[in-house]
């Protein structure tokens, strides 16, 4: 898990969401924009107020003649209230774009990360759930965001040239709403990414839970997890309250600074429009009006501010989600780290040209023919286990290399290894002694066919699985030879992402038809198979290799196995 402690502070303000987020740039620039007609808006509708009641109750106007000013004020509000509906419905298509593309990125950089880092429920949650939450962020933190350095300015230009008392008070008393917002914000970001932790947690803790359901209800332990659940589920609720319940306080204290600032200018009037008659100030219909101008605008100053800390508190969750996004975004991936250049503590770091250079050497195209795979003094480990033992092995090229070691020994993470989702922690792995860390991942992944002990499915019909193996679809007749080459079922048979309908060694096959439809169409040089006939019966089994022997032909084949009829085909077999 990704430590936010260890992160450096971040304003609220965030650069990287529009750094990284196409179009975002643009709604800001609307916002400015709209925010602008809106404080002229409410400069225009506080003028119309203020002269409507001035001339009603000062200079005794009837309907007849204020009718017209009745007409504008109307036409003003209803412009106010469709701008807010249009900076609403910007903000909410800037939202999904911002969200998709962090989607994206965040995908496509896992994908070149390792896997095992982290768990799956924290990431479905991160990417599902988290990026949700940036929802209040666009939708109503920014704007407000916006319209805080907006309006407060147009507000206190049209005070000081009414009237410059109103407007020094406003002055003055306005940075108070941003310093208790930030004071109470800094406390809420930390209370936030309390509150995602334990939502983390809690999505890790069912994610596992529901994976081992059916082994908690053969033996009998389902009921045991009502307790964890509790308890997990206690912790979420005590954060989300104590998080309500400083969002509700900060509210208060944002609202009665901005009361108070507004009952001062509002005594300072007050006691200009009693004293007029003897200091010749505020007089009749013209002094009522500026009067009424300045009371109504003073707390348009102080509005927007005000809800930007409110808002702050909506949108904490989404950004303490971002945060995470980038952390996994800022990872650097296996064939970048790799060709990273050590150096001891003192010593002067790479030249950049040189780094640059190298990178630019690298292998951009894939294998060009079956190659000979080396692993070279390796070590892998897993978190919380010991690691595994140091392993140097050579795959012959243009053979078929059957690995017998026992179960744990890691015959699944070197075949994870060659497709960049396990990372050694020492040793390495070589092509035709050519470093992995020095090819392009991308490109070595177009070059195999893997078929992992645990073939991943996804809801809909055995063909559309298969179809899975290349990147720009296949036909139905190459789809319909794969599917019989492995002998899987048909393909319009209906298949759930968690392999219900299928039995075990029905799903290995549709695995297998997959690979064989990856080696029909893209023709990879390097073919990786993990126990493909574990679940079937040896009838189907020898049909099975029999079917697979055409595509072994003048490629490196590894296969991770115990069966017998596996190890009768093997030109090498390897144990440790």
């Amino acid at each position: 898990m990704t430590q936010l402690a260890a992160r450096p502070a971040r304003g609220a303000f965030d650069r990287r969401l529009l750094h990284r987020a196409r179009g975002a740039t643009v709604f800001i620039g609307v916002c400015a924009a709209l925010g602008l007609a809106r404080t002229a808006c409410a400069v225009a509708s506080a003028w119309l107020i203020a002269s409507l009641i001035a001339g009603a109750f000062a200079a005794g106007k009837g309907l007849d003649t204020l009718g017209p000013q009745i007409i504008a004020l109307a036409a003003v509000l209803s412009a106010r209230a469709l701008l807010a509906s249009v900076q609403e419905a910007a903000a909410q298509r800037a939202s999904a774009t911002v969200k998709s593309g962090l989607r994206r990125q965040a995908l496509e950089q896992l994908m070149r990360l390792p896997s095992g880092k982290r768990h799956s429920g924290e990431t479905a949650t991160l990417l599902v759930r988290g990026i949700d939450a940036l929802d209040d962020y666009f939708a109503r933190y920014l704007p407000q965001l916006v319209l805080a350095v907006v309006v407060p300015v147009g507000v206190l230009a049209v005070m000081l040239a009414a009237y410059p008392p109103a407007a020094v008070i406003v002055l003055v008393t306005l940075p108070l709403i941003p310093l208790f917002g930030i004071l109470i914000g800094l406390y809420t970001r930390s209370r936030a990414e309390r509150q995602w932790e334990s939502t983390s947690h809690l999505a890790h803790h069912f994610a596992d839970l529901v994976a081992g359901l059916p082994t908690l209800k053969a033996f009998g332990r389902a009921a045991k997890q009502t307790g964890a659940i509790e308890v997990t589920t206690g912790a979420y609720r005590r954060r989300s309250m104590a998080l309500l319940r400083v969002a509700f306080c900060s509210a208060l204290v944002l609202e009665l600074a901005a009361s108070l600032s507004v009952a001062v200018v509002a005594v300072t009037v007050g006691v200009d429009l009693v004293s007029a008659h003897n200091s010749g100030g505020m007089t009749g219909e013209a002094g009522l009006r500026t009067a009424l101008l300045v009371l109504i605008l003073a707390p348009e100053a102080y509005l927007p501010l005000r809800n930007v800390g409110a808002h702050y508190h909506a949108s904490a969750e989404g950004l303490a989600a971002a945060e995470r996004v980038f952390a996994i975004l800022a990872e650097t991936p296996e064939n970048q780290d790799h060709r990273e250049t050590a150096t001891a503590p003192g010593q002067p770091s790479p030249n950049p040209d040189a780094a640059a250079l190298t990178a630019a050497c690298v292998m951009r195209t894939p294998l060009g023919r079956a190659p000979t795979i080396m692993f070279r003094r390796t070590v892998f480990a897993y978190p919380g286990r010991p690691p595994l033992p140091e392993l140097s092995l050579t795959i012959p090229a243009g053979q078929t290399t059957v690995l017998t070691a026992r179960s744990g020994a890691g015959k699944s993470t070197l075949m994870a290894a060659l497709v960049g989702f396990r990372r050694p922690v020492s040793g390495s792995i070589a092509f035709d002694d050519t470093e992995l860390s020095d090819l392009d991942l991308a490109a070595v992944r177009r070059s195999i066919a893997w078929l992992p002990q645990r073939p991943v499915l996804i809801d809909g019909t055995v063909a559309e699985n298969v179809r899975l193996a290349v990147p720009d679809g296949a036909s139905d007749p190459a789809v319909a030879k794969a599917i019989a080459a492995a002998h899987a079922p048909a393909a319009n048979r209906t298949v759930a992402a968690d392999g219900s309908g299928l039995s075990a060694g029905e799903a290995a096959r549709v695995g297998l038809a997959r690979l064989l439809l990856r080696a029909d169409l893209l023709d990879p040089p390097v073919l990786l198979l993990d126990e493909p006939t574990a679940h079937l019966d040896a009838d189907t089994e020898q049909a099975v290799l029999d079917s697979l022997a055409p595509y072994r032909d003048q490629r490196t084949v590894l296969i991770a196995s115990h069966r017998p009829a596996v190890r009768a085909i093997a030109d090498r077999e390897v144990d440790w």
